[in-house]
């Protein structure tokens, strides 16, 4: 005996749909493929590797290696009888800006005892 077939199996709307969908199918398979098919993405590829995060905390430690050197230079500039204007010029910032913010480590570093002018 034979089984009865269940509604949908013969159903004309059901069958355009399942030979439109074959159809794109096919049609995609023919396509070539994008460019960037089978790269990996990029912003993926960088939290897998760690290369910016490794690069920004190059950056901030090179950063406070400068503002170090830099402070050091300034209070060598004035060891050595600079005056606060001539060290501005050579940095390029206001004379007014550098005293205001070296002259409390000027002080200190002429009260440490050995200090020789």
């Amino acid at each position: 005996m034979e089984q009865p077939q269940p509604w949908w199996a013969n159903d004309p709307t059901i069958e355009a749909l399942r030979k439109a969908a074959l159809a794109d199918l096919e049609r995609a398979l023919n396509e070539p493929m994008p460019a960037h098919f089978g790269r990996p993405d990029p912003v993926v590829q960088d939290l897998c590797s760690g290369a910016s995060t490794r690069e920004l905390r190059a950056a901030r430690d090179d950063l406070a290696r400068a503002k170090t050197r830099y402070d050091a230079a300034v209070l060598a500039g004035r060891e050595a009888g600079l005056s606060w204007g001539e060290i501005g010029v050579l940095l390029g910032v206001s004379r007014q800006q550098l005293h205001r913010r070296y002259r409390e480590a000027c002080a200190v570093s002429r009260a440490l005892p050995g200090y020789t002018p």
